[in-house]
């Protein structure tokens, strides 16, 4: 019996072994020079159709938004010579979104790791939200007539204020939820809602109802209404 535990124990070791064969996996370690940033960032400069296919922005406004946030995405301490620049983290943001791709997936090319990727996420967004959340406009009257005046003149559509549209946002269901976030589609889900105005700029986001309650809560409300 002593002899049969000794042995599990024994397997058990070599498992934890084997999962710790190396502590940071040497396709990570190549980031500086084979990751997508290193090796393919200013060849996307240099194509300008290609930087805007990849980041949904020109270049112009890709270094502008770098400007608003570079000061936030800066770290109290950094002593690592192998930290990630943070036009990277910006760029590797923006291809995210843009492209709606797996996090895994955009995070290989750029050689960062899934935990990584995930903190990266959050810095940028929360740069972005603090850096030009005072830039988002307000519905006040004299911009509501603007934004419906702007319609008419381009597009032949009076008394118009926005163009609405929503997606679902796949999540993983937190505990104990149940159906709460499943939709008709058969996945579960957060709701994303948007307003642009005739130039195809958001005038109103909002994100995170749950899908059965969606249309109850905002297809009576309005951005105004609170």
């Amino acid at each position: 019996m002593a002899m049969c535990i000794a042995a599990a124990e024994q397997e058990e070791a070599e498992k934890r072994t084997q999962r710790r064969k190396y502590w940071v996996s040497p396709y990570l370690k190549e980031r500086s020079f084979k990751g997508r940033y290193a090796s393919d960032f200013q060849n996307l400069v240099n194509t300008p159709s290609m930087f805007f296919e990849n980041f949904h922005m020109p270049e112009s406004s890709f270094n502008a938004l770098f400007g608003l946030v570079e000061q936030h995405l800066i770290p109290k301490r950094n002593t690592r010579p192998d930290a990630i620049p943070l036009k990277a983290k910006l760029a590797i943001v923006l291809e995210f979104l843009a492209s709606g791709d797996l996090q895994r997936h955009v995070g290989s090319t750029y050689r960062i790791s899934k935990q990584h990727f995930g903190v990266i996420l959050d810095q940028v967004c929360t740069a972005i939200w603090t850096a030009l959340q005072g830039e988002f406009p307000k519905w006040t009257t004299d911009n509501m007539l603007r934004w419906a005046k702007d319609f008419e003149d381009e597009w032949n559509f009076p008394n118009c204020l926005g163009a609405v549209d929503g997606k679902h946002v796949a999540i993983k269901a937190p505990t104990n939820s149940g159906s709460l976030f499943y939709n008709y589609k058969g996945f579960r889900s957060i709701v994303l809602m948007a307003i642009c105005d005739a130039h195809y700029r958001f005038t109103y986001i909002e994100a995170g109802a749950l899908f059965e309650r969606f249309f109850a809560q905002y297809s009576w409300k309005t951005p105004t209404s609170g």
